[in-house]
């Protein structure tokens, strides 16, 4: 395995020669539209000008997966590694560049803008938002601290939801496949003159691929686009998301060795109701700029009950977000310039009851305030017409209101505030050449401000709940440099090498049960990535990603962090209309063995390495569409996720699903 990525890079870029030549020789001259992002700086720009390796995954992508939700789209991007604990997506862990168990903190999501990361280590929900109702997902790799703050060390991941059209539109979506899974949506949209707006309603629901496997979710949401004249626009948008979901136990090998499917948890099982209002205000002052401002509710309840441990928890999370920017485009010396200046401005208060014994009693009552202040500027200048220099500065606050109860009256209370403060700052500079070719490289200053379950330790010894005081807040310096260039307007390629030098990076000690900082980290690596259209009809494209992510201070100097592999690639194929309203598709991704979760020491053998094979065709007739496709074709036996954990210490495995099938139709108006 240690030559297997450099034979996939001299592929790659052996396969892209031979297809430049071909199409050179073959074909006219095509002409392509610009790709236009907002996630890199907050502010509409061509991708080509962003100072970090940034993706798109647009609509057509997604109506050509098999993906049954976001994170199975995710795992095919160069740059990811994604987790999916129970197949479904509900506790699935994403992953960019190289922070193993602490990849869902170290990446920050967004919808539409808006954070949706949570203060606790429950990590993101990536099933709040269905498939159908996403218009692009835009990522962002490298660290996006200054822009957005907490959590963006290893970058970001923007799901941007659909626009309601202009003129009257109204579908319907069932869907079904393997496990008893059904789905069925519906969608309506409408618009006239300066007022647009959209409805959509879904239904989801699966007996999983493992024994208490089930999951069920109902989503219900929309957006009205209001433009009263030329200078305001207002936004707002909304959605209640509920589900009910079984939490199958992880297995050991011998288990995993007997049944794949089975599990020690038959009745353990979890329920969320998360639903947010946005509304959204731009106001352009001409050419003094223009005000952008979104006003954010979210609320969130959870019930999680672990009958097999004869726990019961019950939580509650609201967020209320401000985060009004100011963006102005003017000439500096005849030369274009774009300063950006804005506040973010949270404050989330979680209370969650916990309890215990048979028959369930309260044993501890949790109420937690967390309010964040962070105030960015940024600026991108034109030094030449084709040579962007771009500088930015944050400064965030922090303040954690920690009330935590022991209702046994074993352990003293915890009444506490702690306040932290951090700094970030980029530099990046672009070199535009060729038709949307670009040479970058930067420099950022990260930051990650400890989660509030992190920040809590049971002194059993001492008697009492306390603060972690000896907790940092995880610092990074990283580097980059990276290539965009287009052969041809259809045929592209990326190269991307980063190094982030990460300090007090956060961990779990299972040795101690408490979260520690190490001294320093090491990750680096290289991104190669490729896209070519040939003869209007067949599209190809692949990624490779090599990350070596280590611990470069002791008690673990030299080892590897857990779940980062090595290696990771993805090739794929489309056919286009071979056949008029036929489209095939298929996917191989690679992903390579990793150390177990927890697994600091690199004592046990580490996770294997898989692959999986997903093809997809389907049909377009008029109003319908239709569709059929098949995952893990090869019926490869493979887990995502393993962690260390029992007595004596062994790893646990959590399976992933063998072949299965997906299939369904719509017609639209």
């Amino acid at each position: 395995m240690k030559s297997w990525g450099i034979s996939f890079l001299r592929g790659m870029i052996f396969s892209g020669m031979v297809i430049n030549s071909a199409y050179a020789a073959g074909n006219e001259k095509a002409v392509t539209l610009d790709t236009v992002v907002v996630t890199g700086t907050r502010s509409e720009q061509r991708i080509e000008e962003v100072p970090a390796n940034v993706s798109v995954i647009n609509e057509n992508d997604i109506k050509d997966s098999n993906a049954k939700n976001v994170v199975d789209l995710l795992r095919s991007e160069v740059g990811i590694v994604v987790r999916d604990l129970l197949g479904n997506g509900k506790t699935a862990q994403v992953d960019l560049r190289g922070f193993g168990e602490t990849g869902p903190y170290n990446t920050l999501v967004l919808v539409d803008g808006r954070r949706v990361n949570g203060i606790d280590l429950s990590g993101v929900d990536w099933t709040q938002i269905p498939l159908e109702q996403i218009e692009r997902i835009e990522i962002v790799r490298g660290t996006g601290s200054v822009l957005y703050g907490d959590n963006a060390v290893g970058g970001v991941v923007n799901i941007i939801t659909k626009i309601p059209s202009e003129k009257f539109t109204f579908g319907a979506r069932g869907g079904f496949g393997s496990y008893g899974r059904h789905k069925e949506e519906a969608y309506i949209s409408s618009g006239s003159g300066e007022l647009r707006g959209s409805l959509y309603a879904s239904h989801d629901s699966t007996n999983g691929y493992r024994d208490n496997g089930e999951f069920k979710t109902k989503d219900l949401g929309g957006k009205i686009i209001y433009d009263p004249s030329g200078f305001l626009s207002l936004n707002l948008s909304g959605s209640h998301h509920s589900d009910k979901y079984g939490l199958p136990s992880p297995l050991t090998e011998e288990e995993l060795a007997i049944d794949r499917k089975s599990t020690n948890t038959p009745l353990d099982r979890a329920e969320t109701s998360d639903q947010y209002l946005k509304l959204g205000v731009d106001l352009d002052l001409e050419n003094y700029g223009s005000i952008v401002t979104d006003f954010s509710y979210r609320a969130r309840e959870s019930e999680t009950k672990w009958v097999s441990y004869m726990y019961e928890a019950h939580g509650e999370t609201s967020t209320m977000a401000i985060t009004p920017r100011y963006v102005l485009d003017t000439e500096i010396l005849q030369h274009a310039n774009r300063f950006i200046a804005g506040i973010d401005l949270y404050w989330s208060q979680m209370d969650l009851e916990t309890f215990f014994g048979s028959p369930l009693a309260p044993s501890d009552l949790t109420d937690v305030e967390r309010e964040s202040s962070g105030f960015y500027l940024n600026n991108e200048f034109s030094v030449l017409e084709n040579l962007i220099l771009s500088v930015g500065v944050r400064r965030e606050k922090v303040r954690y209101d920690l009330k935590q109860t022991d209702l046994t009256g074993f352990l003293a209370p915890l009444d506490d505030t702690v306040t932290k403060r951090e700094n970030a700052y980029s530099a990046g500079l672009t070199f535009l050449y060729g038709d949307k070719s670009s040479v970058f490289v930067r420099a950022n200053r990260s930051f990650r401000f400890p989660l509030t379950d992190e920040l809590v330790v049971y002194d059993f010894f001492a008697g009492e709940i306390r603060v972690n005081s000896e907790l940092k807040p995880q610092t990074g310096k990283h580097f980059e440099f990276g290539v965009r260039h287009y052969f041809t307007p259809d045929i592209q390629g990326s190269v991307t090498v980063f190094h982030a030098e990460i300090k007090d990076e956060i961990f779990f000690n299972m040795a101690t049960f408490t979260n520690e900082n190490h001294p320093e980290t090491l990750h680096q690596g290289l991104e190669v990535g490729c896209k070519a259209k040939l003869f209007k009809k067949v599209t190809v494209y692949g990624n490779y990603t090599y990350e070596k992510a280590k611990f470069e201070n002791e008690p673990f100097k030299g080892n590897y962090i857990p779940g980062v592999p090595r290696h990771r690639a993805n090739l794929g194929l489309r056919l286009h209309g071979v056949i008029p309203g036929l489209i095939f598709s298929t996917d191989y991704n690679y992903v390579g063995s990793s150390y177990a979760i927890s697994d600091q020491a690199n004592q046990f053998q580490k996770l294997g390495d898989y692959y999986t094979l997903d093809s997809r065709l389907s049909y377009e007739w008029r109003r319908f569409k239709g569709f059929i496709g098949v995952n893990n074709i090869t019926n490869k036996k493979y887990s995502q996720y393993a962690v260390l954990g029992g007595f004596p210490t062994a790893r646990y495995f959590y399976p992933s699903p063998e072949r299965n099938w997906v299939a369904g139709l719509e017609i639209s108006f």
